[in-house]
């Protein structure tokens, strides 16, 4: 600890060049491990020059310390130092890099607000930053939908778990949701996204977060949004269907032919398919998909998790969780929402064991 109080003063933008990249180049090396990590984050006045760095003069500087930063931010301990001392001066800085089109850094920022969003608790503290910046979600999701927005070769693809990190909050959720921005029509289209799993999967992380709130559900499969076949799509197969199971499917299912590929991640067909659980939520949920041919693509989903080519656990029970609500009637479930039955503790701590275990 003595040994990094003494080279914190170098790490001072003022500081020569030199003792500038020594000090830099030993604290990047601590990052390489938890415990360095850990010891960086008790040092406040460290990091706030290490912020500092990422607009010296010198771009290897400003490299070396963005680099720094995204591994310190990787770590939940340091990512909440650097948010409850830094956040004013760290989300800016992040943002207005990615902004630049021209920056060669954009990447490396997007990765420390993507890992300092990643802990629940503190989403709200970042969004507030966000939000202190006019219209910041809606040009972000600017960046994250022109493909190449970069002009430096910057892919911007954590872009999408950012924001799939900040719809874990109400407020990131409502944003999301806002109908007068069309925010989240511009982003599920990259569930499809082959070229990058990280925005691929960030894209299905808003989708699964938003289904969390019934009161969007109606909203989420109108015309306007109609987020089930992007939900289907990823998870069907080359499965062949007789003509009227087809016409019961949405237009984009319909007959996809031999070569239509399944989502290859475990992961985010496991989302995809906890989607689909929260939309089971209400009685119009669950009719609107059995008449749009959801159990159907489902009861195929199982077979291929059976199976041992890429089948996996986590995965069919997740869809058998669906299919045992779907294929039940509405008598036989009695309730209008499910959200507001009231599960006795004894059962609902065993529901979360075996969240665990399948987790």
């Amino acid at each position: 600890m003595e040994a990094l109080r003494e080279i914190t003063p170098f790490l001072h933008r003022s500081a020569r060049l030199d003792l500038k990249a020594v000090s830099l180049t030993h604290v990047l090396g601590l990052t390489g491990s938890k415990d360095g990590i850990l010891l960086l984050a008790q040092c406040v006045e460290l990091l706030d020059n290490l912020v500092g760095l990422t607009e010296d003069e010198s771009e290897p500087v400003r490299k070396d310390a963005v680099l720094a930063l995204v591994n310190l931010s990787a770590e939940e301990e340091a990512a909440g130092a650097l948010v409850k001392q830094l956040a004013h001066k760290l989300v800016p800085l992040g943002y207005a890099a990615i902004l630049d089109e021209n920056s060669k850094l954009s990447d490396p920022w997007s990765m420390v607000l993507c890992n300092i969003t990643r802990p629940e608790h503190l989403v709200e503290a970042v969004l507030e930053e966000l939000l202190k910046i006019e219209h910041s979600i809606d040009k972000l999701t600017t960046c994250f939908t022109r493909i190449s927005y970069n002009k430096q070769k910057g892919h911007l693809n954590y872009l999408g778990p950012l924001f799939s990190n900040l719809s874990q909050s109400k407020r990131g959720r409502d944003i999301f949701c806002d109908q007068t921005t069309g925010l989240l029509s511009r982003i599920v289209p990259f569930v499809h996204h082959e070229a990058s799993i990280v925005r691929r999967g960030g894209a299905v992380g808003v989708l699964k977060n938003v289904c969390f709130d019934s009161t969007v559900h109606d909203w989420l499969l109108s015309d306007g949004v109609d987020v089930l076949p992007f939900i289907l799509l990823p998870l069907a197969g080359p499965e062949e269907f007789d003509d009227e199971t087809n016409d019961k499917l949405p237009v984009e299912l319909q007959y996809l032919g031999p070569d239509k590929r399944r989502e290859e991640d475990p992961d985010v067909r496991k989302m995809l398919v906890e989607s689909l659980a929260q939309l089971c939520a209400t009685r119009r949920g669950r009719e609107y998909l059995r008449a749009r041919g959801t159990y159907e693509i489902l009861r195929e989903l199982h077979k291929f998790e059976c199976g041992t080519e890429g089948g996996d656990a986590r995965v069919l029970a997740a869809c058998e969780n669906v299919v045992d609500v779907l294929i039940r009637t509405e008598t036989e479930i009695g309730e209008d929402n499910l959200k507001t039955l009231e599960i006795p503790d004894d059962v609902l701590t065993k529901i979360e064991a075996l969240n665990k275990e399948s987790d």
